[in-house]
């Protein structure tokens, strides 16, 4: 039987919600577009829109980071990824308008994470404990103290369902 994480870490479900909806109602125009007859290249820019919001809804969904007690594990769509904190040489972070970056490298192999994932001050704080102190730059300790969150992707995803919705109104019934 193999042992529990001692930390898992999706991206957080106010995003992956906001993108769901974001999706179904670009899903809804389209199909709306197409009932009422538009010109196929209104539907098929819609229709290219969705398929791009699927794909990072995909993305998001199956991303997860799993903190064991002697590695750490990223899983993206298809593909894993695993470094063992004894192998990590340097952990730094960058911080961009309250978007935080924060890399684990090892050797040729490193992995970056933002904080777009859920409880990122624990995830911070659970990477700290395990990675090598010498490892650890002064910049990820100092943004360790106090990890900013980051809430615009929520706030931009939320007012394109709302002009997505005022889109739809007009379609559905101010062309009448």
């Amino acid at each position: 039987m193999e042992e529990r994480a001692a930390g898992e870490f999706k991206i957080r479900r106010a995003f992956v919600g906001s993108l769901g909806v974001l999706l179904v109602l670009l899903f809804t125009l389209t199909l709306v577009c197409v009932i009422q007859g538009e010109p196929p290249i209104k539907a098929g820019l819609v229709g290219m829109i969705a398929m791009v919001v699927a794909a990072l809804l995909a993305a998001s969904m199956s991303r997860k980071l799993e903190v064991w007690p002697d590695r750490v594990v990223l899983h993206r769509f298809g593909r894993r990824k695993a470094l063992d904190f004894a192998e990590i040489t340097a952990m730094e972070s960058l911080n961009i308008r309250k978007r935080v970056f924060v890399t684990l490298c090892a050797g040729e192999e490193f992995i970056i994470l933002s904080n777009a994932y859920e409880r990122f001050g624990e995830l911070v704080e659970m990477l700290l404990a395990r990675v090598p102190a010498q490892s650890v730059s002064d910049d990820a300790r100092a943004m360790a103290a106090a990890p900013p969150v980051r809430r615009n992707d929520i706030v931009s995803c939320w007012l394109a369902i709302v002009l997505l919705l005022v889109i739809l109104w007009h379609q559905l019934y101010g062309g009448g």
